[in-house]
């Protein structure tokens, strides 16, 4: 079994980066974004919103997904994207208003081609997923030790959004949940920026604000490398955390 990964999270429409990174990363563009080493990609959510090609990233995930080169995880704003093509009433902002605009400026039939390819990713998609005998866990906003091999609804809120605590407005507030984590797993997320790849104990936040203007990173495993492309949007530094500083 193929034991050899790269992780990148985050990607919010930035296709261009998307592409160069796969390219620096040794993917084949020319068969179906093959490895030519056997390395597979693993999409730790979040592949829609805020960025300016959407639906490019939409048709290169549901096409090295259904080449087998990879594996697509969902995130929130999949999750808010999924809801708003059921029809179901979602707060459209955060990034998800510049995706409905590119999905409305497309002909009749691309609009249903591209809503059936992230539809299917969607509903086809693992909550989170194990790699190397449970050695590595990948998850979209994160995972608390006691809710590993589960996939109710508090297990799905917590890989959609991340560990979260009530404030004194009784509202959901993330928290910074690593520095507490003790499991066996080494867990592998994004869905909170930051301004460099973050490790904390067996956590790694590898989201570096590509749409926020930073950078696109991935991680190699199991060599344990960082492969980062630059942003070419602009820089919105109010948008990353500094707590990784």
């Amino acid at each position: 079994m193929n034991r050899h990964f790269d992780f990148i999270s985050d990607i919010h429409g930035c296709a261009h980066e998307m592409s160069e990174m796969l390219s620096v990363l040794g993917y084949d563009h020319n068969q179906n974004y093959t490895h030519p080493g056997g390395r597979h990609l693993v999409i730790v959510g979040d592949i829609t919103d805020r960025g300016p090609n959407s639906i490019d990233v939409i048709r290169i995930t549901d096409q090295m997904v259904k080449s087998g080169n990879a594996l697509y995880l969902p995130g929130n704003h999949c999750d808010k994207l999924y809801r708003w093509f059921l029809g179901r009433p979602v707060q459209v902002g955060h990034g998800l208003e510049k995706t409905i605009q590119e999905w409305e400026a497309l002909f009749p039939g691309e609009q249903q081609e591209v809503k059936q390819k992230f539809m299917d990713l969607f509903e086809q998609a693992p909550l989170y997923q194990l790699f190397d005998d449970g050695n590595v866990l990948a998850a979209h906003g994160g995972m608390k030790e006691e809710l590993i091999g589960r996939t109710d609804r508090k297990t799905r809120n917590v890989v959609l959004y991340g560990p979260t605590k009530l404030n004194a407005r009784r509202e959901p507030e993330r928290i910074d949940w690593a520095p507490s984590y003790c499991g066996r797993s080494f867990i592998i997320y994004g869905h909170t920026p930051v301004w460099e790849a973050r490790l904390v104990g067996r956590t790694l936040n590898i989201d570096t604000g590509c749409s926020f203007g930073h950078k696109l990173t991935a991680y190699r495993y199991p060599e344990h490398e960082f492969v980062e492309i630059p942003s070419t949007l602009p820089l919105q530094p109010d948008h990353l955390n500094t707590f990784s500083r």
